[in-house]
Formats: structure tokens, sequence, C-alpha cells
């Protein structure tokens, strides 16, 4: 027996003005995949259009929403469905930007951080000991420590996962770009040459002329993420398996996502200027002469999300504290030396020799060596 679709019985304005009130782009999808009477709406000519960008424009920062005119221009006029593929593609990216954050997560809360004993035991002062600057080469000390407890803050934030999201429209924007190049009779008139130089490109080089670092670290941070396919080996393969997620009956959301309302970000600070645990990585503890992590690479801490995370969730994990005046968390820092040796206890055997390595090399060290930038 065939289901009545039943928004058959809604005239076309009425069922144009609930479309418009959707949360997200990712409820616009399923109701134009399950309803054959919203389906049509959406291909008149100019309402799919009017529609999404008034969803947008409550859902979506201007950053994104470039982002997805860019993709739908990449995806306009090659046949009938470009629409749903625009949707589509909207729901996959919200699916999988939860899906990576919470595999991050997970791994947060699995780390067995480490905080020093006496929080005013530390490497030698060099505000107190200049002699420091012209001493012979030390390894960094080790004061005694002992395990320290993070929590979960829980679901992620909406800054959270606005940074995801426009992380894997970036993605996906250039997946696109390489899929129309790829293509055997090829829908844009560009020059053999430039066929071939995009072909070849990595996402990185493609957007390491027009994006920033902090934010080509987000991208890096979701492209890593097990969600994302990584037995696939070409960026072909991973965006077939990912375009193929929303059209699969099979697929379910395994996530509590929150409510998509989305405030001012387009001036919000904290969005804008990246995430503060990457700047805290490439601005102090990379940078600092008595860091005991100096000239650490932040690829090191990039499966840990943590150039995708608030402030909130780096207090909760016990990894940064608010400057400001106001209460810290339990599990905040006491201090800076505690904060960096904590961030130390996250590396590996080989994080520590290969920054050893780099210390003797430098040594004495008396100006901070930026190994990155994150503008």
């Amino acid at each position: 027996m065939t289901r009545r679709d039943p928004f058959a019985v809604l005239p076309g304005p009425v069922l144009g003005m609930i479309l418009v009130g959707l949360e997200d782009l990712a409820s616009l999808h399923r109701l134009c995949s399950q309803s054959p009477t919203i389906f049509s709406l959406l291909h008149e000519h100019g309402t799919a259009t009017r529609i999404i960008e008034a969803i947008m424009s409550i859902s979506v920062p201007q950053q994104t929403q470039v982002l997805i005119r860019k993709f739908a221009f990449l995806r306009w006029n090659i046949r009938s469905m470009s629409v749903c593929d625009i949707l589509a593609a909207a729901a996959t990216i919200r699916y999988l930007a939860h899906a990576g954050m919470h595999e991050m997560i997970n791994r947060c809360m699995s780390l067995e951080l480490l905080r020093m004993q006496n929080p005013r035991r530390y490497i030698r002062n060099p505000h107190r000991t200049p002699s420091l600057w012209t001493s012979e080469y030390f390894p960094v000390p080790k004061p005694p420590r002992e395990q320290c407890q993070q929590i979960d803050v829980g679901p992620p934030s909406t800054i959270e996962e606005q940074r995801a999201i426009r992380a894997l429209w970036q993605l996906f924007l250039i997946w696109e770009l390489h899929s129309a190049v790829s293509e055997p009779n090829s829908r844009w008139d560009w020059a053999p040459n430039e066929f071939h130089q995009l072909q070849d490109l990595h996402f990185d080089e493609i957007w390491k002329h027009s994006l920033p670092n902090k934010t080509r670290e987000q991208i890096k941070t979701m492209a890593d993420c097990s969600c994302l396919f990584p037995a696939l080996s070409s960026p072909m393969e991973k965006y077939r398996a990912a375009r193929s997620l929303a059209r699969s009956e099979q697929w379910r959301c395994q996530y509590d996502f929150p409510h998509p309302a989305i405030p001012d970000l387009d001036n919000d600070m904290e969005f804008d200027i990246g995430a503060p645990g990457y700047r805290f990585v490439l601005g102090d503890l990379s940078g600092w002469y008595t860091s005991p992590a100096r000239y650490v690479e932040f690829r090191v801490y990039r499966r840990f999300g943590f150039a995708i995370w608030d402030y909130k969730r780096m207090e909760g994990l016990g990894l940064l504290y608010q400057e400001s005046d106001g209460p810290r968390m339990p599990q905040s820092p006491r201090g800076e030396p505690d904060l960096y040796v904590r961030w130390e206890s996250i590396l590996s055997e080989d994080d520590l020799e290969e920054i050893e390595r780099k210390r003797k090399h430098f040594w004495p060290g008396r100006e901070k060596v930026k190994m990155e930038l994150p503008w």
C-alpha cells in the first residue's frame, strides 16, 4: 500500500513558508527524500534557491554559506537531481562532522594525562635565572608527576560543530572539483594543463594560498578521522563513499545532535580567530624557550581534535584555563608550569626524542622559534 504524502494537501506558497522555517539543510534533505510534493516544489524555477538561502541565513555562518554556494555552482545543471545532491551533501557533512568529533572526544577521554605533584616546581625560570641563556645544554627536567582526570563537558558546542562542518565543506568542495575534472567529458571548458594540475593537487596545496593555517589545520583534522574512509586510497573513492551515505536506506545517525539554532557566529571572535588549543600549541608550547615541548609540531596533537575544541572543552580536559577572573573547573591546570607538563604528557617517546634533538640543535635558544605559524 502506497503511503500518502501528507504535504500534498498544502498549497505551494504555504508549503514554502513551512520549509523556510526549517532548522537546517539536513532537515530539508530528509523531507525532500521522503515527500514527492516537496521534491517537485524544490525543482520549480527559483524555489530551491530561495528556500535554501533562507535556511542558511539562520543556521550557517557566512564563511560556510560561501562554500555551499560554490559547491552548488559546481553541481548545478548537471542533472535534475542537483538540488538533492546539494542537500544530501549537507546532511552527510553534518553526520560526518559529529561522527568525527565523537571519535576525537573518545580519544581525548582515553588520555592518561599527568600533572605536577608540586605545581611550583619547574624548569629553571629564565626571568630569575638569566644564566640559562648562556648555560650548557641540559635535558628538560622531570619533576614528580601524578595522574589527573579529565571530564567530558558534553556534546559538541555550536562553535565546535560549525568549525567541523566548515572544514568538511572545504574538503567536499575540493573533492567535487576533482570529480569535475576527472570525468571523461568534463563539463568545464578549461585548458588541458589546468585539468592535469587540479587532478594531481592535494586539498592542502589548493587551499594554502587562500586559507590561514588555522583553518587548513581544521580541514586536516577532520580529514584524518576514521569516518572519512582512511582505508580508501584515493580522494575520489572517499568522495563516492561519503556521497552514498545520505542515499543509503540503511544509514542511520548514531549521534545526538545539539539543536542547530546558530547564534551570530559571524561576529563571534572565538569562531573567527581559531581554536584556543591550536593557538596555545603554536604560540606558547612550541615557542617558549623553557617549554618542555619546545619545537613540537601541531600534527602530533591533531588526532585529538584540538584544532576544533572550544575553551570549555579544553578546560574540561585540563589542558587550558580561562584567562579571565571567573571560576575555573576543578580540572584546570594549577598554573603555567602544570599546564606545560600536561601537554607534554600526551606526547609519545618518539615525539619527546625529536623535541630533544631540536633543543640540542637550536641551543641555547634565547629567542622564540616558531616551527609553524597560526595564520
